[in-house]
């Protein structure tokens, strides 16, 4: 027998100690436990776009500015043992200015709110945006900072039966609009 074949050998009989000693364990700690997915994310058409209107007028020579969510970034993660679900999301909505407009800058507010597998909302968060327009153009791209809403859970395996909904927060008065007048 020479070296290299003796080593081969010791070398062979060390990994299947180490298989045989990680088999013994209660688990393989280099596996990753599973994780449930992310709940889904909806954006309502009632509320996915906002049209503000000077005073009572409902023409389009009224218009200040009509703003739509164009889309969003987002993620989620459990926390398995205090069983607790995070739901991260970052909004992005383009608005552009009407006729109407006397300002550089458009304000609303949007929503993100959290549903349960019975349709109970469970949490719902409403925030500001100033979206601020460049002097020489009447659109705008505005991505808002990241949104984190917690839950806990009895059950984290009940966590992608949840839905995430993303809106404008609108009155009665624009919400109708929109039933109207239709979004695309």
């Amino acid at each position: 027998m020479t070296i290299g074949n003796g080593l081969r050998r010791v070398c062979a009989l060390g990994v299947v100690s180490l298989g045989g000693f990680l088999a013994a364990c209660s688990g393989n700690p280099f596996e990753e436990q599973p994780v449930p997915v992310c709940p889904a994310a909806y954006l309502p058409k009632d509320t996915a776009k906002m049209v503000q209107f000077n005073g009572s007028g409902k023409d389009l020579t009224d218009v200040v500015v009509e703003a739509e969510f164009t889309g969003y970034l987002g993620d989620c993660g459990y926390d398995l043992d205090d069983k607790v679900l995070d739901v991260i999301i970052s909004p992005i909505i383009t608005a552009e200015l009407g006729p109407a407009a006397q300002a550089r800058t458009a304000k609303f507010q949007y929503f993100v709110a959290l549903r349960d597998p019975s349709g109970t909302f469970v949490q719902k968060s409403v925030f500001d945006v100033t979206m601020p327009f460049a002097e020489n153009l009447n659109m705008a791209r505005f991505r808002d900072e990241q949104v984190t809403l917690s839950v806990p859970l009895s059950d984290v395996w009940t966590g992608p039966d949840y839905e995430i909904y993303l809106g404008f927060q609108l009155g009665a008065d624009q919400v109708e609009y929109n039933r109207r007048f239709g979004t695309q």
